[in-house]
């Protein structure tokens, strides 16, 4: 095959991988199509299958590909930096919050190959030698520093190791929450304070960002459950959740709604305040039973918060007050929906374990 030839079809199936990298991004995994990536990459859907045989290879080539670029800029930051494991462990960090590998597009996909893994092994294969390499670095990293202050004895590096992890973890689904408005320096100096914490010797403490939380939000959130008191913000936040998901503005019904759940005590309402009583956001549960578990469970059916509160742990806050609802109500169970292409919702609710229905269709009748 001519030179110029194999340049093309290499372009071609960069560009095809890019598109189904945004696909992914925009309609998660369950609703991709090849038509849709070929929409994307502006080509017939007769070029896809003539580089791929079929989506699913497609999809794997994508999550090859990210999962590769991520290795090898881990590894080109290494080279770069020489043997000092200080040096190392913090070349690890800067690049694992590189704006090129947490583009926003890139994090939905590795959430969602990551959510498919536990069905599919072709998908673990990738995902999990990726992590177990990422963990296997860094602990050796650990391990020399402690071995370097002879604090083998007051120091665990496997356990410092896996908080390192998980907190790059929660940094990559915060990326998801938040979209292309997250402050990637603000990810690095989380985790840079973190080391200083542990490894003093190696680290100064970096001092804490503008934009940082720490910074913003002096006092915590706190979430009260709403009453008719507080009709005025609930129904203002619920005329915008409304709007998110393409309704018209109507405060009026918004009011009317929520006064209507309140006064009849159809749901349960719960705001997210901040130190100056403003609400941020709000969460509705309503209550039900499971005939077969023969109990009560929970439908959290909206949950919402402000586009300028967003990052800060509001939509954390109100789930897990959600949670000490259940238990104080002796629920078996939350349920709950989100959109397939919802991939910040998804990863907050797998965060705070909930898990996605593998077993069971949802049907529903328009009336």
């Amino acid at each position: 095959m001519p030179a110029t030839n194999q340049a093309i079809q290499q372009d071609r199936r960069k560009l095809l991988i890019d598109a189904t990298i945004t696909a992914i991004a925009e309609y998660g995994l369950s609703q991709l199509t090849l038509a849709k990536i070929s929409s994307i990459a502006g080509l017939t859907a007769g070029t896809v299958n003539f580089h791929f045989d079929s989506k699913e290879s497609l999809l794997l080539e994508t999550l090859n590909f990210v999962s590769q670029e991520f290795e090898n800029s881990i590894a080109q930051a290494l080279e770069q930096c020489g043997s000092n494991p200080a040096k190392r462990l913090a070349a690890i960090i800067n690049t694992t919050h590189d704006p090129d590998i947490t583009e926003y597009r890139k994090m939905a996909v590795w959430h969602a190959f990551d959510s498919e893994s536990r069905a599919r092994e072709d998908y673990q294969l990738i995902c999990g030698a990726r992590d177990r390499q990422s963990f296997a670095i860094i602990l050796e990293l650990c391990e020399q520093i402690i071995r370097q202050q002879n604090k083998e004895a007051e120091i665990n590096a496997r356990a410092i190791a896996n908080a390192i992890c998980g907190l790059n973890d929660e940094l990559w689904k915060e990326i998801l929450f938040a979209s292309e408005d997250y402050d990637r320096d603000e990810a690095r100096n989380v985790c840079m304070r973190f080391l200083a914490s542990i490894f003093p010797w190696c680290y100064e403490m970096p001092a804490v960002l503008p934009g940082d939380p720490q910074a913003t939000m002096s006092d915590p959130v706190s979430v009260v459950k709403a009453g008719a008191a507080d009709l005025d913000q609930a129904s203002a936040l619920f005329d915008l959740y409304r709007q998110f998901y393409e309704q018209k503005a109507n405060p009026a019904l918004a009011r009317e709604y929520l006064g209507e759940r309140l006064s009849n005590g159809d749901s349960v309402i719960f705001l997210a305040l901040d130190n100056k009583g403003s609400a941020l956001g709000f969460t509705q549960l309503y209550s039900s039973y499971c005939s077969v578990a023969a109990k009560p469970i929970w439908i959290l059916y909206d949950l919402y918060v402000d586009s300028t509160a967003r990052k800060n742990g509001v939509a954390k806050a109100l789930m897990n007050r959600a949670l000490l609802l259940a238990r104080e109500t002796g629920a078996c169970r939350i349920d709950l929906e989100t959109a397939s292409d919802n991939i910040a919702a998804q990863a907050l609710y797998e965060s705070l374990g909930y898990e996605r229905d593998q077993d069971f269709y949802k049907y529903s009748l328009e009336i």
